[in-house]
This record gives structure tokens, C-alpha cells and sequence, in this order.
């Protein structure tokens, strides 16, 4: 048992692999980083105002905290400290 498994295994690097011959230009070098998203062909319209869309997210937020003050509506429960969300999984749990 003379260290088997220890061996660094030597990289094997063939130019042709990556379809460059001999004496071929290498591609010019970023001098920038890539962008974080793809440029937009077309620009979004603009958004609908007037008074139809305020009093329609006025009655939706009335909505919405008219229900939040039901008795059925159960508050999530806060997590204690230095336990875990719910919501994030461990690499175990996700292969179990």
C-alpha cells in the first residue's frame, strides 16, 4: 500500500479538441464582462394610468387587508432563532 490512490492524474491537453490548428490566430480576449441579460428587441409599453387603474389597486389592497383581518387567515408563524426556514432545503433532504 504505497499511496495507490494518491497519483495525480497528468492533464491531457489536445489542441485539436478545441478546433485550433497550428499557426491559426487565437480569438481576442474579453476586455469586458458579458452582459447580465440579453439586449431587449423591443421596449414594454408604457403602464396604463387614470383613475380605473387607481380605484381598481385601491380595492384590490382594500381587498386584501379585509381578508388579512378574517379569523381564518392564519399568520405564518415566525421561526425561532437560529432555526431554518422552512423553505430552504439541505443537499440531504433533496436527494431523500
Amino acid at each position: 500500500m504505497a499511496g495507490c490512490g494518491r497519483r495525480r492524474r497528468m492533464m491531457n491537453f489536445n489542441v485539436d479538441a478545441v478546433s485550433i490548428n497550428r499557426g491559426d490566430s487565437l480569438p481576442p480576449s474579453m476586455q469586458q464582462p458579458t452582459p447580465l441579460f440579453p439586449v431587449m428587441e423591443h421596449k414594454p409599453l408604457p403602464l396604463a394610468g387614470g383613475e380605473e387603474v387607481e380605484y381598481l389597486l385601491a380595492l384590490k389592497q382594500e381587498f386584501r387587508g379585509a381578508m388579512r383581518s378574517l379569523p381564518f387567515f392564519i399568520q405564518p408563524a415566525a421561526p425561532h432563532r437560529g432555526q431554518r426556514s422552512q423553505n430552504t432545503h439541505s443537499c440531504v433532504s433533496l436527494y431523500l
